[in-house]
């Protein structure tokens, strides 16, 4: 629990918002609640020039984690079936890094608990979002999250 002031209350991002700001909320220091119901985020990094926002999470550093993907307003993760340093590297180039990317399969930074919403994605290496990598086919067909992809950039 926080002390002083509670300056927002009735925040409501749909999670494409850059931030917090832009989510609509109530008016600056107006709320109806305690510090027994403050709120607190757990830091994932996220960037999305175009197409669906990536993040990285449970990972030790913000350069590395389980790869999530917002999708209809839900971040879920991606399967591991094909996963390779192309699909890492397309992931690391959208969030912003250069340099070397390793894929991470198996659940290595641990288990999701959202949607599995990417199958079997296909990259080249050269595409610059995770999206351009989808197949027209993605449908989840046998995926669980102990096969949740992750990437270190």
């Amino acid at each position: 629990a926080g002390q002083g002031f509670i300056l927002l209350d009735d925040v409501a991002c749909v999670g494409t918002e850059l931030s917090l700001l832009d989510c609509p909320h109530s008016n600056w220091g107006q709320h109806d609640c305690s510090h027994a119901e403050d709120v607190g985020v757990r830091s994932a990094h996220v960037f999305s020039p175009s197409g669906p926002p990536v993040r990285l999470v449970d990972g030790e550093s913000t350069k590395e984690g389980r790869v999530e993907v917002l999708l209809n307003g839900q971040w879920g993760s991606v399967c591991d079936d094909d996963w390779t340093d192309r699909d890492a590297a397309v992931v690391c180039r959208q969030l912003g890094f250069s340099g070397t990317a390793k894929a991470r399969a198996m659940a290595y930074f641990g288990e999701g608990h959202g949607p599995i919403h990417l199958d079997n994605v296909e990259c080249s290496g050269m595409e610059h979002t995770l999206e351009q990598c989808a197949r027209p086919d993605t449908r989840i067909r046998s995926c669980w999250h102990s096969e949740d992809a992750g990437v270190i950039c």
